[in-house]
């Protein structure tokens, strides 16, 4: 499920910061479709969120990158229908460099909205945290579009990223879980994990689906509710649990 997907010649290409990036048409196509299903049916406040999610996925993936970079890794980024994908060609396996990959990702989203909340805050707009979702609330800005910009970088940077550390496979949090509990129990590590991972998808479906309203978190929480339960059943029938490099 996140294996990178083969190339197109569609895909576009460039470098930043000598690391190769790699774009798959499906990217783009995802993206209008998030932002259409959200409300975002005006030609310019759709355009607004796909740079906001292009902006916002690449420094996440360039986190993990940059990071693999300084561990002696060559990385290359891919952003790709479910997301994006920061590959690197293997090293020698350590759980606690892994995890430092792994964190860096959502690191450098809430690293990059502190960054644009302190230009809002500087410019002499107000921002406040508060109880309830989008948990950032930022005074309006007299540009309208710049102002639905900061907005969508908040929901993408805050929400998603925190999303992203849930202990559910194969987000960031799910990967660092499965780590985390390798190192603790390296025969039944990976089943434990998997088991989390099925709790906490579960329990976001049906918090998506019932309290938010919205039928993609439900499906696709339970898609990767299903997914970690399809891993369990594949490693069961192969035979064993343990092992760093289970799959």
């Amino acid at each position: 499920m996140i294996g990178e997907p083969g190339p197109t010649q569609a895909d576009l290409h460039f470098r930043l910061f000598g690391i190769p990036v790699r774009i798959h048409p499906f990217f783009w196509v995802v993206a209008v479709l998030l932002g259409a299903t959200g409300g975002d049916t005006d030609p310019v406040d759709l355009l607004i969120w796909v740079v906001a999610v292009f902006v916002s996925i690449l420094i996440h993936e360039f986190g993990h990158a940059l990071t693999a970079r300084y561990f002696g890794a060559e990385p290359w980024v891919t952003l790709y229908s479910f997301g994006g994908l920061a590959s690197y060609h293997p090293m020698r396996h350590d759980s606690r460099i892994t995890i430092l990959i792994l964190a860096a990702g959502p690191g450098a989203g809430f690293l990059f909205l502190a960054l644009v909340l302190a230009v809002v805050y500087g410019a002499g707009y107000d921002v406040q945290v508060v109880p309830s979702m989008p948990w950032i609330w930022v005074e309006p800005i007299a540009n309208p579009n710049l102002y639905l910009l900061v907005e969508n970088l908040v929901f993408i940077n805050l929400f998603w990223g925190l999303v992203n550390l849930l202990p559910i496979y194969p987000l960031d949090g799910g990967q660092i879980a499965r780590e985390l509990f390798m190192r603790f129990d390296l025969r039944d590590g990976i089943r434990n994990s998997l088991y989390l991972s099925m709790a906490c998808a579960v329990g976001m479906a049906i918090y998506g689906g019932l309290q938010l309203q919205s039928v993609f978190i439900a499906l696709m929480f339970g898609f990767l509710a299903f997914s970690s339960y399809q891993m369990l059943q594949q490693m069961q029938g192969r035979g064993g649990w343990g092992g760093p490099r289970g799959w």
